[in-house]
């Protein structure tokens, strides 16, 4: 079970909270993959919306307990796998974390949902929790099923498709296979443009096309361009669903050569194409930027951000029993894989007619090893009420990150339009490895009274050491009633991409550098190397069960983090104008001036042009969770209308900055330096709903089965332009699925999700700035837990065999 090294422990007698799902739960939610199925089906699971339409929209990752995603550990058949190879700067900057949307779900067997650290157990990232995804290990028997939907506006279709085969191996083993396939088509939900917002070049007096004035007013003497009158008036296509195809297998097998000895392995494969379409570029602009485009480009374009993902890992292992003691040998390897492309798009410092209008912007490569070795054994003592399960092992793991350049177009000059490739200078190819030794004991100290203990000690390459240490225990009062408490520490590994990570951008003189902490420009601007993000968590809980059909579970938590990361703000200078000024407009004084130059010679680094601006990761303060989750089940069971299964789930929640890491000396004398700026403390302690609470009745009877579902979040609080405060309301969605068993294997269910077409939330025309407001008719707030599809209806149909 997820959470312990100790064998023989059901849920219900768990120390600790976890939630399990079984395969049939995921498939009733109508949803194309195990991110969105969590989602739907536990409250501690926050999904935020992709703030910018970048490679935040097809890499996404999920909060548990409202913190960071790379503060969930995934194992899969409790083995960890491997991370995602982007470094997400969409609201969680610096995070890595699993794609759990490339596992089939269709290999599932169930998934155990550990809500409590568990560094000590499993090391690095098993902060606010662990997922666990068990496999199917079937040895005959299979199913095929077939699902496709559609938005309620009749865009955004998807269509899916799952196989799972099962089949011996031998006189005691099995072969697990398991394929899904997903096509999500685009769905559009951009506002429109204001009438009188101007999109082509004016025309002046003479009949010749001339640039448009500030904010894309009429320039004296012109008069707005005839094509005004037959404009697409909504041409943005960014906010809404990106489309991809995405084709995930999985093979699971093991075989026992006899009573005590066996081996095992399974292996995943995905592969994902993805765009995501971007901001639209308005003939005005070209006119501006590349009068020759237009000839390609009449009426504008929209560039789209690809991606094609290949991700697999494959686990080998082998176990048995000696002298009494049980041991597992393993070895894991993962690796994911981006080519980055930016399509139908251009770079304006090339010619056109002529130049490039699809580029290949570089490659993002993250690839994981590791080897383990656990030991177990029971010793009955005598001392205590049960044996004591001692656990022992360990493990070595390493690590390889790359960034490969994209093409020259790419990023020579101002770049691709949209994302400008990885130049050769920001290229990385870096190592790590770790070692980790742990050991964890358990016993009922007394009849009704289980407590579990464990420590963990890792050395890393690069940051050095961490110890880590947990105390769970249990206590029954009497068969109905427990109470249960948990005290541990943990902590999450800086990632290699994120000690790397390196993007230039050099556009009409103003060159911005995001360098890695141990750059020359960076220590030289004060950056130091990041340390692991370090935490304590406290919980304590109690489950009933006062009923035979009744279970209740209700767990406190309190989670403190420090060392949160984060990303610095813009360090450097513009001299372009009357007087230097920093990255917020600010005026430098001379003096200042001179010492962000200084700074900068110390270290080697010259700028090449007029302005120079330099960001990097920090570890940038401190918070604390706190916490309550809430579950009640209940199963009646009647003769004439069937059986119901009800539940309840919720989680309250609050997040908040304890302290802020100090400014660095070097930078101390300069105006408007900030570890954390007001957008950044709002995305460490409001990006998830403060309260969901989700309810739902599920009902059989004679082949025929239902699920009714409702989620309400609470309302979420925000930050406009110019630092204004919003919220945007609490919301409530709701689900519906009907199927119908007609035997010989074969079954058909129809359903919806956000059955009532609820929107997500608009930006309040107070929080838009004043050039969004002069654009656009209205503005979506997209980092919601609420998509921007609105309704959706889908069938599926399944043979099982």
């Amino acid at each position: 079970m997820t959470g312990t090294r100790t064998a023989g422990r059901t849920v219900r007698q768990s120390a600790a909270p976890i939630d399990v799902l079984a395969a049939g739960d995921l498939k009733d939610t109508g949803k194309t993959n195990l991110l969105e199925a969590l989602r739907t089906l536990l409250p501690s699971f926050n999904l935020p919306g992709a703030t910018n339409p970048d490679l935040a929209s097809i890499v996404r990752g999920a909060q548990l307990r409202s913190l960071d995603p790379s503060y969930t550990l995934v194992l899969v058949n409790g083995k960890r796998r491997h991370t995602t190879a982007v470094v997400s700067g969409d609201g969680f900057p610096g995070s890595v974390w699993v794609d759990l949307a490339l596992i089939p779900v269709a290999a599932i067997d169930r998934v155990e949902v550990l809500r409590d650290g568990a560094s000590a157990i499993y090391g690095s990232d098993a902060i606010a929790g662990v997922i666990n995804v068990i496999l199917k290990s079937d040895n005959s028997g299979g199913q095929i099923s077939a699902e496709t939907g559609k938005t309620y506006k009749g865009d955004g279709g998807t269509g899916t498709f799952r196989g799972h085969l099962a089949v011996p191996l031998g006189a005691s083993g099995f072969v697990d296979l398991a394929l899904d396939q997903t096509h999500q088509s685009l769905a559009v939900r951009n506002f429109a443009l204001q009438p009188n917002y101007l999109s082509y070049p004016a025309i002046d007096a003479n009949g010749n096309p001339v640039k448009l004035g500030p904010n894309n007013s009429l320039p004296a003497g012109a008069q707005p361009n005839p094509k005004e009158a037959t404009r697409d008036p909504n041409p943005w296509r960014n906010s809404g669903i990106p489309p991809y195809t995405t084709t995930a297998f999985s093979a699971n097998a093991g075989y026992g050569f006899n009573d005590t000895l066996s081996a095992y392995g399974f292996v995943t494969y995905a592969h994902r194409d993805a765009r995501s379409p971007q901001n639209f570029r308005l003939p005005a602009a070209i006119f501006a930027n590349n009068p020759g485009l237009l000839s390609i480009y009449p009426n504008g374009f929209t560039p789209e951000e690809a991606t094609n993902e290949e991700d697999y890992s494959a686990t080998g292992g082998i176990k048995g029993e000696v002298a009494g003691w049980q041991w597992d040998a393993s070895v894991t390897a993962g690796r994911d894989r981006l080519d980055i492309y930016t399509q139908k798009s251009a770079n304006y410092s090339l010619n056109y007619p002529g130049g490039p209008l699809n580029f290949y912007d570089g490659a993002l490569i993250y690839g994981q090893e590791l080897a383990n070795l656990d030991l177990k054994r029971s010793f009955d003592t005598g001392w205590f009420a049960a044996p004591v399960d001692l656990a022992v092992g360990g493990e070595f793991q390493h690590e390889h990150y790359q960034s490969k350049a994209g093409s020259v177009s790419s990023w020579i000059g101002t770049g691709a339009s949209s994302l400008v490739g990885i130049l050769p200078v920001d290229t990385v190819d870096t190592t790590r490895n770790s070692r980790a030794v742990y050991a964890g004991a358990s016993t009922n100290l007394l009849p009704h009274w289980f407590v579990d203990v464990a420590a963990r000690y890792e050395d890393h390459s690069d940051f050095g050491s961490v110890s880590t240490g947990r105390l769970t225990t249990r206590y029954e009062l009497g068969d109905a009633f427990a109470v249960r408490a948990t005290i541990s520490n943990g902590f999450h590994a800086p990632a290699l991409a994120t000690q790397s990570y390196s993007n230039t951008l050099d556009m009409f003189g103003v060159t911005r550098r995001f360098a890695p902490p141990t750059s020359a420009p960076a220590r030289a601007l004060g950056a130091s190397p990041l340390q692991p993000e370090k935490s304590r968590n406290y919980s304590l809980g109690f489950t009933a069960d006062p009923l035979p059909w009744l279970h209740a579970a209700v767990d406190a938590y309190q989670i403190d983090v420090d060392n949160r990361l984060g990303a610095s703000s813009s360090i450097g200078f513009d001299t372009r104008g009357a007087y230097p000024i920093d990255a917020s407009g600010t005026q430098l004084t001379a003096a200042q001036l001179a010492s962000i130059n200084a700074l900068l010679t110390k270290a080697g680094v010259v700028p090449n042009g007029p302005a120079y601006f330099v960001n990097y990761f920090v570890n940038a303060g401190d918070t604390r969770t706190r916490g309550v989750d809430v579950t009640l089940e209940a199963t009646t069971k009647t003769q004439d209308i069937g059986r119901f299964r009800w539940t309840l789930a919720a989680n309250f929640n609050t997040t908040s900055l304890t302290s802020v890491a100090p400014i660095p000396a070097a930078l101390q004398g300069l105006p408007n330096i900030t570890l954390l700026n007001k957008s950044a403390i709002y995305d460490l302690i409001y990006r998830a709903p403060r309260q969901k609470v989700i309810g739902g009745v599920h009902w059989d009877l004679d082949g025929w089965s239902a699920d009714l579902r409702g989620t309400w979040y609470g309302r979420l609080r925000r930050l406009g332009a110019g630092n204004v405060d919003y919220y945007q309301p609490s919301a409530f969605v709701a689900d519906l699925s009907l199927a119908r068993d007609f035997g010989n294997g074969i079954s058909v269910a129809l359903g919806a999700n956000n059955l009532f077409d609820r929107d997500a939330a608009r930006v309040p025309d107070y929080a838009r700035s004043a050039t969004s407001k002069a654009q656009y008719v209205g503005a979506w707030d997209n980092s919601g837990p609420i998509g921007l599809g609105g309704g959706y209806y889908y069938g599926r149909v399944s043979y099982s065999f």
